[in-house]
């Protein structure tokens, strides 16, 4: 079957069309995360609202624990507790922390953190791939005695979104309520 030249032209035109089409890359996603601890919570802490912006997820499972005197302990955030479940948001509270200065120093020189704002610190924030190659912002804030240590970890799964802006924000609003008060 011969294609007549216009049909041909057509079909030439249309298949160049479908070919250079791309999809507009994703516009940045700059919501703010507002009040971390607003309600609902997770994790009798997390606002939910918070977890939603910042790990993209709509649907997730939340598992938080605690210490002794139902203290914080920690809460993470996953797509679904599979194995093949994505993980979203992790906040771990060490009282006491597992970690020296050293350790600490180690940590963020292998990661190339940067220093926290003196308004935060002692800490700092750094990103890392995982065995699975993705992105990993993470925040690590400890108490100048060094006996008590806050983190704030973020899989990249929202393109265009800044997770380490996103964890440092986290870190910034929860630790006046884990890091800084009194045992």
């Amino acid at each position: 079957m011969r294609l007549t030249s216009s049909a041909g032209s057509i079909l030439t035109l249309l298949a160049l069309t479908v070919a250079c089409t791309s999809r507009p890359a994703p516009l940045p996603d700059d919501r703010p995360l507002g009040n971390v601890t607003a309600s609902p919570r997770e994790c009798d802490l997390v606002s939910a609202n918070a977890i939603k912006i910042a790990t993209g997820f709509t649907e997730y499972k939340a598992v938080g624990t605690k210490m002794d005197k139902g203290r914080f302990a920690s809460c993470s955030v996953a797509e679904n507790l599979t194995p093949k479940g994505k993980l979203g948001l992790v906040i771990e509270l060490f009282d006491p922390s597992p970690n020296d200065a050293e350790d600490l120093e180690n940590t963020k020189l292998s990661t190339r953190g940067n220093d926290l704002p003196d308004e935060l610190g002692p800490g700092f924030a750094a990103q890392r791939k995982d065995g699975k190659e993705q992105t990993i912002s993470f925040v690590y804030g400890w108490t100048p005695d060094i006996q008590r240590l806050l983190t704030v970890s973020i899989v990249e799964n929202v393109p265009g979104r800044d997770s380490l802006a996103d964890a440092t924000e986290f870190f910034r609003q929860l630790k006046p309520i884990l890091l800084d008060k009194p045992k």
